[in-house]
């Protein structure tokens, strides 16, 4: 068997004719109804479409992205590698309740690396998704296992509830952001073995995170006109989000004055570097990108050529695979619409990302050692654990600040808010619940239990935000001296 992602941009440029066949391929795979970018089809040995993994497939691109699809495919594709190894073999419309427990604890125990219960949950929702499918076009009368009316099954194993909740100290972030992203010597003195032509980006990218709570999958497909320079009245900047967000949920992040002149200062100086080194690259690949000629800034609307059509599109309703490719016509030729700019004058992976988190990460404990810096670092620091920094910080101000008000109320008038709309309203729970984007409050309720736990960056950054002598820059001088002494 042999399996294949659909890909348009793939058609374009590799397809050759076969002689005595008339297609015309580009318009056969952007006809109305054709199969969505991503979608997985399944060859035979006689080259003719595998049953049932096309047609259950094609029912998911209804609804899934690129990336499930492609995740699912390989789950699946693990489930009907292991039925043909079966004595006697079987398949996925002949399994057996038995075969199906037999799959589990081969995933989940025998294996040289058995999967975790994260990774089992994605595979069982593989699994029940193509048997309710099956049902529901009857080619199974019915699935080969129950399910409880608890929503419980068979394959139920493991649990992802507990608490995974990881956060750094103002220490902590500090030394991951002066020493592991941006090169530095715990004197705050360059360090000559440093190799790293991405500093800033690297470090705005981390600092981003850390004072707005955005997701990876947010802050690195962000434009740079969504951000835009700083504000002459040192006021934050307002970014929607939605198609880049989780679930596509809208909602307004505030980025402030310090962090627009720290992304201003990489503006001006890596990413312009990256710019004009990948203009050349880009123009190339001209016929493959979103080549925008019109940007409208009050709107925020973009307007421009992709595949040979004017396409006209709502910059915050603009999702991921699209943003990647979206160029405009600039000074210097094309130039990446990108915030943060990688190689090649492309958006940044996020794999790259996670890459450039661990080899700070590493760098950090290395340094830390080498110099006898007296601060632990966690054994592992991953990139959304920023936003968990963000979301204890936002619960623990919010928190104060709304007793103190209580407080002052009750001094002057001697009576304390009684309004449900008003308790609503300044609560910090459901201002930190809408300022992450969760839908579920449990996702919010989990970091409750750290509250009292907060010694961060932001909540001194923020401080020194309000105060107009102050800068981010001044802070992270000040605390230099400490490592040096």
């Amino acid at each position: 068997m042999d399996y294949f992602f659909t890909s348009r941009t793939g058609v374009r440029r590799d397809y050759e004719s076969v002689p005595g066949l008339d297609l015309d391929a580009w318009g056969y795979v952007t006809r109305p109804g054709a199969l969505k970018d991503g979608t997985p089809f399944f060859l035979r040995p006689d080259m003719r479409p595998l049953e049932p993994h096309c047609s259950f497939f094609r029912e998911l691109a209804k609804t899934l992205q690129a990336k499930s699809m492609q995740d699912y495919t390989y789950d699946l594709l693990d489930l009907d590698d292991f039925l043909g190894r079966l004595d006697p073999p079987s398949d996925l419309l002949a399994a057996t309740e038995d075969d199906l427990v037999a799959y589990r604890d081969d995933c989940t125990e025998h294996r040289d690396v058995p999967v975790g219960p994260a990774t089992w949950k994605r595979r069982r929702a593989t699994i029940n998704n193509f048997y309710d499918w099956a049902t529901a076009t009857g080619l199974l009368a019915q699935r080969p296992y129950l399910r409880r009316k608890n929503g419980r099954d068979i394959l139920s194993w493991g649990t992802t509830t507990a608490l995974d909740v990881r956060h750094l100290t103002f220490e902590q972030w500090w030394f991951l952001d002066r020493i592991g992203l941006r090169g530095l010597l715990p004197d705050g003195s360059a360090d000559p073995s440093f190799r790293s032509d991405h500093a800033l980006r690297d470090s705005c990218g981390g600092n981003l995170s850390v004072t707005t709570g955005m997701r990876l999958r947010e802050f690195s497909t962000l434009f740079d006109i969504e951000v835009g320079p700083a504000r002459r009245d040192g006021s934050a900047k307002e970014v929607e989000l939605e198609a880049i967000a989780k679930f596509g949920l809208h909602r307004i992040v505030e980025v402030q004055d310090a962090m627009l002149r720290d992304l201003d200062w990489y503006r001006r100086t890596e990413r312009a570097r990256a710019i004009r080194k990948s203009a050349k690259t880009l123009y190339r690949h001209r016929a493959d990108l979103f080549v925008v000629d019109n940007v409208d800034l009050r709107k925020m609307k973009v307007s421009g050529i992709l595949e040979g059509r004017r396409r006209t599109y709502s910059v915050k309703t603009m999702k991921a695979p699209l943003r990647r490719i979206t160029v405009v016509e600039g000074e210097h030729g094309l130039e990446p619409m990108a915030l943060f700019v990688g190689r090649h004058g492309r958006m940044i992976s996020s794999q790259r990302w996670e890459q450039v988190f661990d080899d700070a990460h590493a760098r950090t404990l290395r340094i830390a050692t080498e110099y006898g810096v007296p601060l632990e670092m966690p054994n592992q620091v991953r990139i959304h654990d920023l936003r968990h920094t963000y979301a204890i910080f936002m619960l623990e101000q919010l928190t104060e600040l709304v007793a103190a008000r209580d407080a002052e109320q009750f001094r002057l008038t001697g009576r304390r808010p009684a309004y449900a709309a008003d308790h609503m309203s300044r609560n910090p729970f459901l201002t930190v619940m809408r300022l992450l984007g969760h839908r579920n409050p449990g996702s919010t309720m989990r970091y409750l239990t750290y509250r009292r736990k907060s010694n961060l960056l932001v909540a001194q950054a923020v401080r020194n935000w309000t105060e107009q002598d102050r800068t981010y820059a001044d802070l992270a001088a000040r605390e230099a001296g400490r490592w040096g002494a």
